[in-house]
């Protein structure tokens, strides 16, 4: 079963409301495109991965995603892990499309329409979270589980190719269509119970409870600032920007498109690029809206969390 559900990563929520509210013709607005391409594709990887984890049975298997884990200073992130009784996985994710060459020098080479491109090697990546997690299981006081990996391609169209001669790197090598059968495998390796249904618990529990996940300031990240940010209520249906205010609704000036909800997305676009919370000036300034009573019914129609009352109210996110 899955412990905690595959969600989108904040970094691609934050990098898809930067390319709403930055200008196309901004010097910076290819750079985040590919960042934000790059990022969107291995999610599509992950959610791959998770669709055959979500075939397993239930029962033996305890499953969490995107896990952020402390080893004193230093963190390390499983796509996957898995979990059992008798033995953890850890399940490196990869969506890449093309030839695939893992060669001896422990390099990934991809090569798609005639083009070569060097990756980072997911097998050496496993590998570290590999050693990561035995000794974070260890300074947690837990029993000697063992611990494997696993690299899944999860795009069907690759070929993978293998120069590497360690018949144990090789196997950890799969497409996902060999997912199942590599756990399995593990079933059948693995055949000891290192924990008992009541110390799997307590590992889950503790897992879920160290997560640490990444927070990420992706204006800092791009040097970018607030100014460099477009003002105003977004179209929901063209992206223009800013849309014009009138009474009760706010019109597109492109397409004509009317809506009473469109400051909503304008809203959580400056909690995930600005800041946190916000006061009834701040937001009236970034939406361009015409008055403190009006802004102040808005977030009240959308029921944004806040704390004071009158100019010290200060309104703040408040995840689903």
């Amino acid at each position: 079963m899955f412990i905690n559900q595959l969600q989108i990563p904040p970094i691609l929520e934050k990098l898809e409301a930067l390319k709403r509210r930055l200008p196309v013709s901004h010097p910076k607005w290819n750079t985040i495109q590919e960042e934000w391409a790059r990022r969107y594709a291995g999610f599509r990887g992950e959610k791959t991965v998770y669709y055959y984890l979500s075939l397993l049975d239930d029962h033996p298997y305890h499953i969490f995603h995107g896990l952020r884990l402390a080893n004193g200073s230093h963190f390390f992130q499983m796509d996957f892990l898995l979990l059992t009784t008798r033995y953890a996985l850890i399940i490196e994710t990869k969506n890449i499309a093309g030839e695939l060459l893992f060669d001896e020098q422990g390099q990934l080479i991809r090569t798609i329409n005639s083009k070569t491109d060097g990756y980072s090697d997911p097998v050496a990546q496993a590998q570290h979270h590999q050693r990561s997690l035995r000794k974070w299981l260890k300074a947690h006081h837990f029993p000697p589980l063992p611990v494997d990996y696993v690299v899944i391609i999860s795009q069907p169209s690759s070929i993978i190719k293998m120069e590497r001669s360690d018949p144990a790197v090789r196997q950890r090598v799969q497409p996902v269509s060999g997912l199942h059968n590599f756990i399995f495998r593990c079933d059948g390796a693995y055949k000891r119970e290192v924990l008992d249904a009541k110390g799997l618990r307590k590992l889950g529990r503790l897992l879920i409870k160290k997560n640490v996940p990444l927070e990420t300031d992706v204006l800092k990240d791009f040097g970018l600032t607030e100014n460099d940010l477009l003002t105003g209520v977004e179209c929901p249906k063209c992206g223009t920007v800013p849309m014009v205010e009138l009474k009760a609704w706010w019109k597109c000036p492109d397409c004509g498109f009317h809506s009473k909800d469109a400051p909503i997305q304008g809203i959580n676009d400056y909690f995930l690029l600005i800041s946190p919370t916000f006061t009834n000036s701040q937001i009236r300034d970034f939406l361009l809206l015409s008055s403190r009573q009006k802004t102040r019914r808005m977030l009240a129609a959308v029921n944004v969390p806040f704390k004071g009352e009158n100019k010290a109210r200060v309104y703040f996110y408040k995840p689903d």
